[in-house]
């Protein structure tokens, strides 16, 4: 029997951000009817509803929806968390507390701060994953699990093929899953089903986002990308996780509940 569930992620949404940010009802709703079975919240999209999840947990039941996921974007550039950083995670688990089995999904957005090269750069990626392994530990007392979702945007400290190895090294020392992203793994360059058979003992979550061959974010089924091996590799393996699709392609940022609707009618296809 398949065990694979399909979420939706709170990301095309965000793209519109002043008209959604906390428009939680709207937002699962939209997920509800779409015919996913689960919800990947970014903390700043939940608004008010991230210091209130009993009501945030009412919703969802209503709408019949499970929150398989919560992310939490962190700067981590020190050795160990600063105490604003070690504040905001603590906050993050007490919300996951609220729901059993959701995984803690950790993200590092550089922004415009410059990746560096050589031993900077070196330093950067361990103390990041000394961060991350810190928080995961504190999570791991509440039966938390928690997973590195990398990206590639330009100053990513983890981006490359080459990086990847280096990765996959400094998490083997750890407890931190991976959450591979299949559009950034193929705007890295790379393989997804390479990347996948490499790390899939880490593998504990996964996100799915199309891109077309001109390196541009599509809605799910427009881009290139072959998600019929990578489904197929993952039930041959036996994954029994959440597959959430994270729509950032044009169409999302201009009708997000449009898009996530045409991304369902693709993705829910590997369902059953």
């Amino acid at each position: 029997m398949n065990a694979i569930k399909f979420g939706c992620q709170t990301y095309p949404w965000k793209m519109s951000a002043n008209r959604f940010r906390g428009q939680m009802p709207h937002i699962i709703k939209q997920i509800a009817n779409a015919g996913y079975q689960g919800l990947e919240a970014e903390i700043d999209m939940l608004g008010e509803y991230f210091y209130k999840p009993a009501q945030l947990k009412e919703l969802l039941f209503e709408n019949n929806i499970t929150l398989c996921s919560l992310v939490l974007h962190q700067p981590w550039e020190h050795e160990q968390e600063t105490e604003e950083e070690h504040r905001f995670s603590l906050l993050a688990i007490d919300f996951l507390k609220h729901f059993p089995f959701a995984k803690l999904v950790v993200s590092h957005h550089a922004g415009d701060v410059e990746r560096g090269t050589g031993k900077e750069l070196l330093q950067k990626r361990r103390n990041l994953i000394s961060c991350m392994n810190s928080v995961c530990n504190i999570a791991a007392e509440e039966g938390i699990v928690t997973c590195y979702h990398p990206n590639s945007s330009k100053n990513s400290l983890f981006r490359t093929a080459e990086d990847y190895e280096v990765l996959f090294d400094m998490l083997e020392g750890t407890d931190i899953g991976y959450a591979p992203d299949i559009g950034h793994i193929v705007n890295g360059g790379m393989d997804p089903l390479t990347i996948l058979k490499k790390s899939r003992q880490k593998i504990r979550h996964v996100h799915f986002k199309d891109r077309t061959a001109q390196c541009k974010w599509a809605v799910m089924g427009e881009g290139n990308i072959d998600f019929d091996q990578i489904v197929s590799y993952l039930k041959a393996t036996d994954y029994r996780g959440w597959i959430v699709v994270e729509d950032e392609s044009p169409r999302a940022q201009q009708n997000p509940d449009d898009a996530v609707k045409r991304d369902a009618e693709y993705i829910l296809k590997y369902k059953g």
